[in-house]
């Protein structure tokens, strides 16, 4: 159990890219801060739904311990 903040092993980034249809996509990724390793990413397809769901873990990270935001982001404890 860590009652650090999440902020220490998270970092959330997003990318941009071609969807299918000459639609755009936009991922939002959830990354080891100490790794970089890739633990889940979120595609949406509506930009401004894209940046709430970024704002709101980016809130998260600085508000949550790293046990609560793995609970309620369904964090696995090997990531």
């Amino acid at each position: 159990m860590s009652t650090e903040p999440a902020r220490r092993r998270f970092r959330v980034l997003t990318r941009t890219r071609e969807g299918y249809g000459g639609g755009t996509m936009f991922d939002v990724q959830l990354q080891a801060a100490d790794s970089g390793s890739l633990v889940w990413a979120q595609t949406f397809t509506d930009k401004e739904q894209a940046e709430a769901f970024e704002a709101s873990l980016q809130h998260d990270l600085e508000d949550l311990d790293e046990d609560e935001f793995r609970r309620k982001h369904g964090v696995p404890a090997r990531a």
